[in-house]
């Protein structure tokens, strides 16, 4: 077998995995029933991989032919990452998108240290300690200054 035709062969078997490992159902979920809603989920798949080959044979010149071995190796990533929902709900639909709460981690690492903050005084019977809303009607977290 030459390299070229076992790169190939590992091309064809990575990109053979890939396609099996990936349907339409992968992107657009299966429909989930909710009481009265039908939700949908929407992912991205983000795909990676590479591969590579050679030959090698240190008894081998370039101008004879000769038995070469051949190395070679493929590697990949599959990424599923949510990215909205949709949403049928008494004969309307609406998408619910997830990349508005990009800044969500960031909002829970902002607010995790006062909360655990307030706990502990808590614990410890600080009774100095008054809590406000840290969050408004949409969900927003404020952040102390």
């Amino acid at each position: 077998m030459t390299a070229t035709n076992s790169i190939q062969s590992i091309m064809e078997t990575t990109l053979e995995t890939i396609k099996n490992s990936i349907d339409s159902n992968t992107i657009v979920g299966n429909p989930i029933k909710a009481e009265e809603s039908v939700i949908v989920p929407i992912s991205k798949v983000t795909v990676g991989f590479g591969i590579g080959g050679g030959e090698y044979n240190k008894n081998c010149k370039t101008e004879t032919k000769c038995d070469t071995n051949f190395a070679g190796g493929s590697g990949g990533a599959i990424t599923i990452s949510p990215v909205a929902f949709v949403v049928v709900e008494n004969g309307e639909t609406r998408l619910i998108s997830l990349e508005d709460n990009v800044n969500l981690v960031d909002n829970i690492l902002t607010v995790t240290p006062r909360i655990i903050d307030k706990v502990q005084r808590i614990l410890k019977h600080d009774s100095n300690v008054k809590f406000q809303e840290d969050m408004d009607n949409n969900g927003k977290i404020h952040k102390e200054e």
